[in-house]
């Protein structure tokens, strides 16, 4: 087994792409007023940016497979600073917008290559627990992105946001060229052809296993997002908070995910993987029934909200880096390919739910809640094609491996 990289490493390399995402969100209106753009086309940004994590990354994971992690890392992150420097420089919208894909294009590379690195060099719950605190730093990082961003933009301009962004890169950059070794396994295919790219995401895409914990986790994340799309104009509509409450309490939402994150690594030493995932989706499902039961009886308030949706961000961290840790731990050979199309198809139910949240949203919050549990929900059937659902078994007894019916 290769020599383990540093884990600090992998999980700044991870947490960059959502720090990339989060951080122009406060200079929205900036941009707007330099640019002689309005607000919602400003927002393109942040869509762009989605698109091109969702693009990029499957493609990247495959490229990680035939040609290795450390080069595909180190030409990633090298788009990645360039981008970086176009946006600093752009003059127009359109210019911005570009940069902003290649943005996404090259820092994607990180999420999906720090995942197989990490089923390279651990085995079993290391596996899991690695994925557990990579996730939990990827949590801190839309945390503290809006703040930075924020105060970059007001006191150094919108170009100070992604020059920072641009010299982060390069700190990657530097670090995988110095310390990271290259982890991919002897038996991992050597040859990029089309037909072998189909090949590899048809082994995946009909084994329950990687389904499974793909859903488990795309689900989780689905939740996220529906409450990301509509939270601000729940909080300032229904509760009468500004957009500075709502961001501290986005802080402290994420924090509770951050917290949960770490329970999970803590249970996994004590309980294992399979119980660990079946206590926490029993939580998140109970949550999932009582939190709209609650809304209905008590109305939309600060404790009727909050209560619930702290402890439901809790449960996502402890069950969503599972899901992460069980869809590319099936198969060495294809861990790269397997990181990268699980985070693709999350993004894409990601998208898909807060584009249902917005549109449904028209002034009642239960709706949006109601596409919270629903998505909550969905994680236990998603389970059972894992074949964790029964009590007693575990991810090396379970029937993952199999093709699905």
């Amino acid at each position: 087994m290769a020599r383990r990289p540093s884990l600090l490493l992998l999980s700044i390399a991870s947490g960059l792409s959502p720090f990339g995402m989060a951080v122009i969100v406060p200079a929205l209106a900036l941009f707007a007023r330099d640019l002689g753009t309005t607000e919602a086309q400003a927002a393109l940004l942040v869509s762009t940016y989605l698109v091109g994590l969702t693009v990029a990354q499957p493609v990247l994971g495959t490229f990680c497979d035939r040609f290795g992690r450390r080069p595909i890392l180190l030409w990633g992150f090298g788009v990645f600073v360039v981008a970086s420097l176009v946006c600093a420089a752009a003059d127009s919208l359109g210019l911005l917008l570009v940069g902003r894909l290649f943005q996404a294009l090259g820092v994607s590379v990180g999420t999906v290559a720090a995942r197989a690195v990490v089923r390279d060099t651990r085995e079993g719950m290391e596996i899991a627990e690695a994925m557990a605190w990579i996730s939990a730093f990827m949590g801190v990082a839309p945390v503290f992105a809006p703040m930075i961003g924020g105060l970059l933009g007001v006191h150094f301009g919108w170009q100070s946001i992604f020059l920072v962004s641009g010299a982060m890169g390069v700190l990657v950059l530097v670090w995988v060229a110095l310390r990271l070794p290259e982890t991919r396994p002897a038996d991992a295919p050597a040859t990029l052809d089309f037909a072998t790219t189909l090949r590899a995401y048809r082994q995946l895409l009909t084994h329950r296993g990687f389904i499974g914990y793909t859903l488990v986790f795309g689900f989780c994340n689905a939740a996220f997002f529906a409450f990301l799309a509509t939270g601000a104009a729940i909080f300032e509509r229904d509760l009468g908070m500004g957009p500075d409450r709502f961001g501290l309490i986005w802080g402290a939402l994420s924090v509770a995910y951050i917290v949960g994150a770490g329970l999970g690594g803590v249970m996994i030493r004590r309980w294992g993987i399979g119980r660990t995932l079946r206590l926490g989706v029993a939580a998140a499902a109970l949550l999932s029934v009582v939190m709209p039961l609650v809304l209905i009886s008590a109305g939309v308030g600060p404790l009727s909200l909050l209560i619930p949706l702290t402890a439901l961000m809790a449960c996502n961290g402890v069950i969503g880096p599972q899901g992460l840790a069980g869809a590319v731990s099936d198969q060495p050979a294809l861990a790269g390919t397997a990181a990268g199309l699980s985070s693709s198809l999350g993004l894409l139910l990601c998208a898909l739910f807060a584009a249902l949240a917005g549109l449904l949203y028209t002034g009642n919050a239960l709706v949006p809640i109601l596409l919270i549990s629903v998505a909550m929900l969905a994680t236990v059937p998603a389970l059972a094609m894992t074949g964790l659902l029964r009590p007693g078994r575990e991810p090396g007894q379970s029937p993952r491996t199999g093709p699905v019916a």
